[in-house]
């Protein structure tokens, strides 16, 4: 865990109050102040050549100790009928490749504790938490879905640690697809 520490002791925690490049009282939302410190992290795709009724799977690993805040999960695919669904619990023989992600802060040398991988030998896939449908369209009309949340103030996923989920997205539109994945989270790592 490559991880900036903050807060260890009153007078630091009440000097992180201010922005250390603005000189001001912190009064930004908490995502933005998060941001700021180091604690995003994104991952984002494309996946081409997606063939009808195929699935691919992206499992999200949490170790011990970290309580990843999942803020967006996005699917934007060239046509539907696409099923992506959410599960916790899951089990694996193997967690697949990794995911590149990357800290949104591109001045910050934090990597998050979390492993996105794509393409795991899934054994049992755990209980169902999520869905989101894409609707069928026709050739050449584009859709999104967001998963986990919305776009509304609030709403996020804590996951818990310790944990595996797993994220399925199912081609179920009678044709072979290309579609556009993105994932955003936060860690919290301030010392208490």
């Amino acid at each position: 865990m490559a991880r900036a520490r903050f807060r260890k002791n009153t007078q630091i925690m009440e000097g992180r109050a201010y922005d250390p490049f603005a000189h001001a009282l912190t009064t930004i939302d908490e995502l933005h102040r998060l941001n700021h410190d180091g604690m995003v992290y994104h991952a984002s795709g494309k996946v081409t050549g997606m063939i009808d009724a195929n699935v691919d799977d992206f499992l999200i690993t949490v170790p011990a100790g970290t309580f990843p805040h999942i803020q967006n999960f996005k699917v934007t695919a060239g046509r539907g009928d696409i099923d992506v669904v959410a599960y916790e619990g899951t089990t694996t023989s193997a967690d697949g490749s990794a995911v590149d992600s990357f800290n949104t802060n591109r001045n910050s040398s934090n990597t998050p504790d979390v492993v996105l991988t794509s393409a795991p030998t899934v054994t049992d896939v755990g209980t169902l938490v999520h869905t989101t449908w894409l609707a069928p369209t026709s050739t050449g009309t584009g859709l999104s879905a967001n998963g986990f949340v919305g776009e509304g103030p609030g709403e996020e996923w804590v996951l818990a640690p310790s944990t595996k989920y797993l994220v399925r997205i199912t081609n179920n539109s009678g044709a072979t697809i290309a579609y556009r994945y993105e994932f955003l989270w936060y860690e919290i790592a301030y010392d208490s």
